[in-house]
């Protein structure tokens, strides 16, 4: 079995979940397993039902009030008793602050090695090698597992999110958790205020570079932003001289984004940049520097100076 956890919030899966579920299918063309998502929660059944649409086999769900908000030692209580049961061949996580903090709990508790921001999986036979950044973005690692379970946390947005439809069965698993006492006490959840933008669920980007000038001239971006129904971001330089608010960076020390359509302009295309992007489903490239990285990746390019090609556009 591969037990994939679900992310949710407020009532609603976070959409890395189901990014999530196209991984372990990948796994899964080599371990020929069941694919399980796991849901903790003190309310679990709407969101069951939700993710039990998709082509996978089962939905497992571990409720319990004590389960209403994340406390590390209670989820890593109530998956431990999960995993003794189940025995799976691999246990996936979201990588993001409540993936990166439950995924290390239980393979320390487990003995076994863990892959962290996997962005990719490749096989050397029926042997998966998982693939990660490293040094910011620069070099990728593949690193093979030779302890089970096989544990692994994902990017976001390093998978397409799975779309196959089907009908999966949803058993509850039952776990007393009465008696693990936790060590954390919930102060709420504050919110981000209304105007943030968050560019990981933008299907349009327009972002500006170096090339842009300056602060002024960025205009031209947000109006090419504007024009499409687009949000606008923009590469580290632009944010670090303070011409747009920092929510904005795309890079991998910024939001890593899987638009539908991103436009870079006056982006040459550093590797920490490319990072962030390089996954968007079409790329349109504009750059007066035939030679520039951003090209590589390109699904269109066009040669030439933004302040001619924008307008005209």
């Amino acid at each position: 079995m591969i037990l994939s956890i679900v992310e949710h919030r407020d009532g609603k899966i976070d959409e890395i979940s189901f990014e999530l579920l196209s991984l372990a299918k990948k796994l899964n063309q080599k371990l020929s397993s069941r694919i399980a998502a796991v849901i903790f929660s003190d309310q679990a059944k709407a969101l069951a039902e939700t993710i039990a649409k998709k082509a996978i086999d089962e939905v497992i769900t571990i409720e319990a009030p004590e389960l209403k908000t994340y406390s590390p030692n209670l989820y890593a209580a109530a998956l431990k008793k999960l995993i003794a049961e189940k025995k799976p061949k691999a246990i996936l996580f979201p990588y993001t602050p409540f993936g990166s903090d439950l995924s290390p709990k239980i393979a320390a508790s487990l003995k076994v090695g863990l892959v962290s921001s996997c962005s990719d999986i490749e096989f050397n036979g029926d042997k998966p090698i998982f693939i990660k950044p490293v040094y910011n973005g620069k070099l990728r690692a593949k690193i093979a597992l030779d302890s089970s379970p096989l544990m692994v946390s994902m990017e976001r947005g390093a998978f397409p999110k799975l779309e196959e439809q089907g009908q999966a069965a949803i058993h509850a698993f039952a776990c007393d958790l009465s008696p693990v006492k936790s060590r954390y006490r919930s102060m709420g959840l504050k919110e981000a205020p209304k105007t943030a933008v968050d560019l990981t669920k933008a299907k349009r980007i327009v972002s500006g570079g170096r090339g842009v000038g300056k602060k002024e001239n960025f205009q031209i971006i947000k109006d090419l932003a504007k024009a499409l129904s687009a949000d606008y971001g923009a590469s580290r330089p632009v944010v670090d001289n303070e011409w747009v608010e920092r929510e904005r960076q795309v890079g991998s020390s910024g939001k890593v984004v899987t638009p539908d359509l991103y436009i870079a302009c006056g982006i040459s295309g550093a590797i920490q940049h490319l990072a962030g992007m390089k996954k968007s489903s079409v790329i349109v490239a504009i750059n007066k520097d035939a030679e520039a990285p951003i090209f590589g990746v390109a699904t269109y390019g066009i040669v030439g100076d933004l302040f001619k090609v924008i307008p005209a556009m």
